[in-house]
Formats: structure tokens, sequence, C-alpha cells
């Protein structure tokens, strides 16, 4: 019994029973009532802000193919990773499915991913991605095909900030810190209470201080983990740097935890905010309340550098199956240039290198990035990243994220002392890595 098997096992069975019918039907290499070759696909919603997307896609895809016809399987982002993982342990998940780039390293330690040369790819295929698209490498082969890339970015609202005296958003973190005490100290003092600023996740969407978090550990000089990615290593001057400042804003009373940043972004009661560039398509949902009124940056510099968190999705396909062929082409066109281009439409990062795509996607995409202010800064925070945060990250990924969640949080509110909190992150993490 495999790695992946043996860990999940226990989970796998008792959640089998819940999966529904379509999702357990037409097993891999299976032929539809048309003779087509059935792919199971698992995915979230990752069409921000229309869960209906996926499943328009995968039925113009079908409606183009007369070998291949692809079942889809809607999930949840609340338990959907959760329900990959233990339906794949089980031996009876899909053939391709959505993961986050940088991929689960349980996964690849297993072998249970095939690499994209088992599925068509050939090297100039690859070799038309961003560098970036390494994060999907393990062993020196590919495993993920990325769909989109995200990266965090600062957004603002340029009304309260001209309102203020600023006509810039803050390039440093000495900038963004005074700017946002003067904009919560004179607003509170006008009886207005508008937050200068707000480290997403700190507020309702927990989950967002891992990505805020490993943003301010990286401008530090931080690292998640070892060059080896055998040890933890927040816990460091580094990590202390990053989060004595992430800490400051609420001993100094600039910022409030529990307010939400976006909510109180679209409000007018938080000023400005980090996250993935795919939370404008929320800002633009504020509707009259932001129309106009916002902008994005690239992240305020830190002591050592400008970079940030990257993010995004890939797919993937299960080794072994028998119609990995179908799967293939599946991949091929759901991640294609054509339809990655599309994926701008909600702010995703297009994942190839605009000169190794055709003339026509390339007029696509650069008539997208005319014709909307907010993508240069997001090209130029893009740019400033690397691969290597992302690679240390998926190892034991999702210990580290849990924790993280709770520790940083305490840390930066004062819940917990710094070191605490750090260490308390390192001996889970830790622990994690030796059981692999």
């Amino acid at each position: 019994m495999s790695p992946l098997r043996r860990r999940f096992a226990a989970v796998a069975v008792a959640s089998a029973f819940a999966l529904t019918a379509s999702a357990c039907s037409s097993g891999s290499g299976s032929s539809s009532a048309d003779g087509r070759t059935v792919v199971k696909f698992w995915s979230m919603p990752y069409w921000i802000g229309q869960d209906n997307k996926v499943k328009e896609l995968v039925d113009e895809f079908n409606a183009s193919q007369q070998k291949v016809t692809v079942q889809l399987t809607s999930l949840e982002w609340k338990d959907g990773r959760d329900k990959i993982k233990q339906a794949v342990a089980a031996g009876n998940g899909p053939d391709v499915w959505l993961m986050n780039n940088g991929l689960d390293v349980d996964f690849l330690k297993a072998g249970t991913l095939a690499p994209l040369d088992k599925l068509g790819y050939t090297p100039a295929d690859l070799d038309k991605f961003l560098p970036l698209s390494a994060v999907d490498r393990y062993n020196g082969k590919m495993y993920g095909v990325p769909l989109y890339f995200d990266s965090d970015v600062l957004v603002y609202r340029t009304d309260i900030l001209k309102s203020y005296g600023f006509t810039a958003p803050p390039k440093t973190w000495d900038e963004l810190k005074s700017m946002a005490k003067t904009i919560t100290t004179r607003s509170a003092a006008a009886g207005k209470k508008v937050m200068g600023w707000q480290f997403k996740g700190m507020d309702d969407h927990l989950n967002a201080i891992n990505s805020t978090w490993e943003s301010f550990l990286c401008q530090a000089g931080g690292s998640l983990t070892s060059p080896d990615y055998a040890t933890s290593t927040q816990n460091s001057t580094a990590g202390k740097t990053a989060m004595d400042y992430m800490r400051s804003f609420y001993t100094e009373k600039i910022s409030r935890t529990g307010t939400s940043a976006l909510n109180g972004f679209i409000s007018g009661e938080v000023a400005m905010f980090p996250f993935f560039q795919s939370v404008i398509a929320d800002v633009q949902a504020g509707g009259a309340k932001t129309a106009g009124k916002w902008a994005v940056a690239p992240m305020p510099a830190g002591p050592k550098s400008g970079c940030s968190m990257v993010g995004g999705h890939s797919l993937v396909a299960k080794a072994g199956g028998k119609n990995l062929a179908a799967a293939g082409t599946f991949m091929r066109w759901l991640a294609s240039p054509e339809r990655s281009a599309q994926y701008m439409d909600f702010h995703a990062i297009f994942p190839y290198d605009l000169t190794k795509v055709t003339p026509a996607v390339k007029a696509t995409v650069d008539a997208k990035i005319k014709g909307d202010p907010s993508w240069p800064a997001i090209f130029e925070q893009l740019n400033r990243n690397t691969p290597d945060l992302v690679l240390q990250d998926r190892n034991a990924y999702q210990t580290r994220w849990d924790a993280q969640k709770a520790s940083i949080v305490a840390g930066v509110d004062g819940q917990s002392s710094v070191d605490k909190a750090l260490s308390s992150i390192d001996d889970q993490v830790d622990q994690a890595l030796k059981a692999k």
C-alpha cells in the first residue's frame, strides 16, 4: 500500500459512502453510451464570482469532442480538497482534478500523479509556461499544468488616500505604516473611524492569514523551511521582524482585529489591505460603493525585498490510469492559452510566456491588459516573485496552514508572544515533516 493510501485509508473508507453517485460512476478507461472515453474531473469553482463557469467550460469541451467525454463532479471549497484526497486514497477518485499550484507533496511522493510527458505534453509545450511553472515540478518532471497564477498585491482606496493628502500608494513598510497611522488617527479625530490598514486574515477570512503572513515573511528575508525542506525555519530573525512589524499595527491601534478587510474596504472603513489579485472580482461586486474609488499596487517592499506569496491552481491527473491520453486531451484544452486568456476576466494571471503563444492569443491578452489599469501593477508584483516559497510551502502544507491560522493571529494580536507563536508553528510542522 502506498504512503498516501496508508495515511488516508481510514478517512477514505468512512467518507466513501458520502460521495455522490456521479462522483463514483464510470471508472477510469470506461466508455460512455456513444463510445467516447470517459474522464472524471473533480473541481472546485475556480472561476471567481461565477460558480457555474466550470460546468460551462466542461460542456463546451464535450461539445467539441468526438472521442472524449468529461464527467464533472463539482465540489465546495470548504471540503473539496479533502474529498479528493480521501477518494484518491480509496482508489475511486477522479482521473483529473484541481490542485493548488505547488501541488501536494504527499501525492508526489506516493507516485499518485502522472507526469505531464505521459499525458501528451512535449518539452516545447512546457517551455511555453512562465518560469514560475517550476512550482509544479518534482524531481525534474512537471506534474501539474497551471491554469493561472495568483500573487498577493496591495489593494487601496484612492478616494480615502486622496482625502488624507496621499497621491500614491505606499512603496515600503515604513511608508505603509506611516500612511495607515495618519489615516486611522485623523479619521478617528474627525469621528469617521477609517482603518488605514488591515492585514487580510486578521478578520473573518482567517485562512487568508497564510498568504498574508508568507508575503511579509518573504519580504523580511525569511523562509518556511530549510533548503532541503526537512526543517521548519519560521522562528528566525526574519520571522520575528515580520511578526513584530505586523503586531505593531495593533499595539499602536492603527488596525483592529475582527474587522473584515474586504467588507470594510467596500464600505469605506478600511483604506488598504493585501490579498491575491483575484479579490478584485469581490471589490468590483461592491458596485457603486467602490466604482472608481480603488486601485491596485505592488506590495510595499520590506527590509529585504518586495516579494509576495504566489498561488493559483493547476490540473493534475492520476498516474497509471487507462485513459491518460484522454485525460491529457482535456487538460491541454482546459489549461490552454486560449482558456487561460479567458480566466483573466476574473483577474487570474496568465501563466504563459506571451512571446511563445499564437498572435491571436497574444492580441487577446494584450487587449485585456490595455483595458484594465490593474494589470501593470499585478505583473510588476508577479515579476518580483520566484517559485521558492511555494516549493517550500508544499511540504507539510496542511499542517503549516492550520498552525499559521492559529499562531500568526495569536502572535500578531498579542494573545501569544512572538517567540512562542513562531516556535509553535515550527514544532508542529517539524513533526509533520518527520512523519513523511
